[in-house]
C-alpha cells in the first residue's frame, strides 16, 4: 500500500511561527547580528513584553535586564563536540546564551531564573545556511522547577528507604525489632540498657518530661521481657479520681462500699503474672503510697473490704515527668517507696537535646500518617531543616501531631518551610539555630518572615564557612541555590576570605 505524502490546501495556514505560537516554552529567534527577529507568545507572558517591542532588540540588551546565567555542572560532565559548557559557579554572567551559540557556531545549554523565580534551562542552538555560516540561532527555554520538585521529592523518598534499609539490617543483626525511634548517643545508651535489664524483673522507674515516649519505652522492656505473654496493665495514677484509686488498683469485696454490689478484681489482680505501669507515680495520693510499698516488699496484697491475702507475682515499672526528689523534700513522696521503684532508673532525654532523631521521627510519622490518610506528602529540605531546629516543648508527642497535621492540610503533595513555620502556637515564635530579628508582634507578612529567615542563615553560614560550597552543606541545599539566593536578598560578600 502506498501512503500519499501531500498536504491538504489547508496546511498552508500553518507555519512555525504559528506553531511556535502554541508551544507552552518560550522561544525566541535571532539573526546573525544577534537581533530579535522572533519571540512566540509564551515568551512574551514570560519576559512581560510585547513582539514589537521585541523585535529589532539586541538580546544581549533584552536579556541583560532580566537574567543572570549560572551552571550547576561541571565542564567535564557535558562538553562535547555539540555542547559547549561553561563551569561558573561563584560568578555570574549576563551574555546571553543565543549570543555564545552565535559566536562559539555550538548549541549551548545554560541555567538560569526568570523573573518569577522560577528555575529555566535555555538551550540555543545555531542554523547554519548553505555556505555553512550561522545565519540564525534558535533559543528553547524550558522550565526546571517541576524537574527540581520532583528531584527533592525522589530525595526525599530515598532518605526514607535508606532509613527502612537501615533498620532492617539492625534487626537481622540483633534478631529483635525495637520502636524506639533514634540514632542518638543517649537513646544508643538506653537501647544498650534495655538488652540487660528486659529480662530480668527488676523494678524501672523512667523519667522525663511530657510526650517524650516514656510509655513506648515501658511497652519496650515488657516486649523483650519473659513475661511478654503475660498481660500488661497500665495504670494513669493522675487520671484516677483519689477516692477511687485504691479499688482501681487493688479491687474491692461484695459491700466494701455503697454501690459494691459485687466483688471486682483490681488492676494489680489483672495484671497478675505480667507486668504493670504505675505511670504518672509522683501524682500518687501520699495516703495510699504505704499500701502500694507494703504490695511491692511483700507480694501480696488485699481488696478493699477484703480480709483474704492474694499472692502478686507482678513485675513493676514506672514513670513520671516530676522530680521525686523534690517531691520527697516538700514531704509529697515516700523515700521508702522511691528507693523500691527506682531500681533501674533511665531517663528519656527531651527532644530539643537528641536533634539528630528529628529527621527519623518526621520520616516515620509523614509514613505512617500518608497510609492512613491515603495520601503522597514529602518534605522539601528546607521544611525538614525547619522541623529539625525547632525546640519542640511538647517532645514527641507534639511532633506526631504537628505532622498529622501538615499531612492532612493541604492539596500539594510537597510540604513546604511556610507550612512548617504555621504549624505551632501563634503565640510563639520558631525558634530557630540563628536567632532572627523579628517576631510575630511586627506587622511583617509571612513571605518578608521567610525571607528574613533566609536572609539570615545563608548569612551566617557564609561567615561561618566562608565559600558557598560548604555553606550550601551545611544548609542542606545546592551550592547554586546559595548563589542565586544571595544575590537576590543582597547578601554583600564581606565573608569571604
Amino acid at each position: 500500500m502506498k501512503y500519499n505524502y501531500s498536504f491538504p490546501e489547508s496546511y498552508k495556514y500553518l507555519n512555525a511561527f504559528f506553531v511556535s505560537d502554541l508551544v507552552d516554552l518560550p522561544i525566541h529567534i535571532i539573526n546573525n547580528e544577534g537581533l530579535i527577529i522572533f519571540v512566540n507568545k509564551t515568551w512574551c507572558d514570560v519576559y512581560k513584553m510585547q513582539k514589537h517591542e521585541a523585535y529589532g532588540k539586541h538580546i544581549q540588551e533584552i536579556m541583560s535586564k532580566h537574567l543572570d546565567y549560572f551552571l550547576s555542572v561541571n565542564e567535564d560532565s557535558y562538553a562535547n563536540e555539540n555542547i559547549y559548557v561553561y563551569s561558573l559557579f561563584d560568578k555570574t554572567t549576563s551574555q546571553s546564551t543565543a549570543i555564545l551559540a552565535l559566536n562559539q557556531r555550538k548549541k549551548i545549554s545554560m541555567v538560569t531564573h526568570a523573573p518569577d523565580n522560577r528555575k529555566l534551562m535555555v538551550t540555543s542552538t545555531p542554523i547554519f545556511n548553505g555556505k555553512n555560516e550561522v545565519e540564525y540561532v534558535f533559543t528553547l527555554v524550558q522550565d526546571l522547577t517541576k524537574i527540581s520538585d520532583l528531584k527533592e521529592r525522589l530525595d526525599a523518598e530515598i532518605e526514607k528507604n535508606k532509613i527502612l534499609c537501615d533498620k532492617i539490617k539492625s534487626l537481622k543483626e540483633n534478631n529483635s525489632y525495637s520502636k524506639i525511634i533514634g540514632n542518638s548517643k543517649k537513646i544508643k545508651e538506653i537501647k544498650s540498657l534495655l538488652a540487660s535489664v528486659a529480662k530480668t524483673d527488676a523494678s524501672v522507674l523512667i523519667l522525663g518530661e511530657s510526650g517524650v515516649g516514656k510509655e513506648v519505652l515501658s511497652k519496650e522492656i515488657y516486649s523483650n521481657s519473659l513475661r511478654n505473654d503475660k498481660p500488661f496493665i497500665t495504670v494513669n495514677c493522675a487520671a484516677i479520681p483519689e477516692n477511687l484509686l485504691e479499688s482501681e488498683m487493688f479491687g474491692y469485696e461484695k459491700g466494701a462500699f455503697t454501690g459494691a454490689v459485687k466483688a471486682k478484681e483490681g488492676l494489680f489482680e489483672l495484671a497478675n503474672g505480667g507486668t504493670i505501669l504505675l505511670d504518672e507515680i509522683g501524682t500518687m495520693p501520699l495516703s495510699l503510697q504505704p499500701k502500694l510499698l507494703r504490695v511491692l516488699q511483700e507480694n501480696e496484697f488485699m481488696r478493699v473490704g477484703g480480709t483474704k491475702k492474694i499472692p502478686l507475682d507482678v513485675r513493676v515499672i514506672s514513670a513520671t515527668n516530676e522530680n521525686l526528689l523534690t517531691q520527697i523534700k516538700t514531704g509529697n513522696f515516700r523515700q521508702d517507696l522511691y528507693y523500691r521503684l527506682n531500681v533501674i532508673p533511665i531517663k528519656i532525654p527531651p527532644l530539643r537535646e537528641r536533634k539528630d532523631d528529628i529527621k527519623l521521627f518526621c520520616l516515620k510519622f509523614l509514613e505512617d500518617f500518608n497510609i492512613k490518610y491515603n495520601r503522597n506528602k514529602f518534605f522539601n529540605d528546607k521544611a525538614l531543616f525547619y522541623l529539625e531546629q525547632y525546640e519542640w516543648p511538647g517532645n514527641i508527642r507534639e511532633l506526631k501531631n504537628a505532622i498529622e497535621r501538615l499531612v492532612v492540610v493541604g492539596e500539594k503533595d510537597v510540604i513546604c518551610a511556610n507550612q512548617v513555620l504555621t504549624i505551632t502556637n501563634p503565640n510563639e515564635l520558631i525558634k530557630l539555630e540563628s536567632n532572627n530579628n523579628f517576631d510575630l508582634e511586627e506587622d511583617i507578612s509571612l513571605k518578608d518572615a521567610v525571607q528574613s529567615l533566609e536572609r539570615k542563615l545563608i548569612q551566617d553560614a557564609l561567615k561561618k564557612y566562608k565559600t558557598t560550597y560548604k555553606a550550601a552543606e551545611a544548609l542542606k541545599t545546592t551550592q547554586p541555590t546559595i548563589v542565586r539566593k544571595a544575590k537576590l536578598l543582597g547578601i554583600e560578600k564581606n565573608w569571604e576570605v
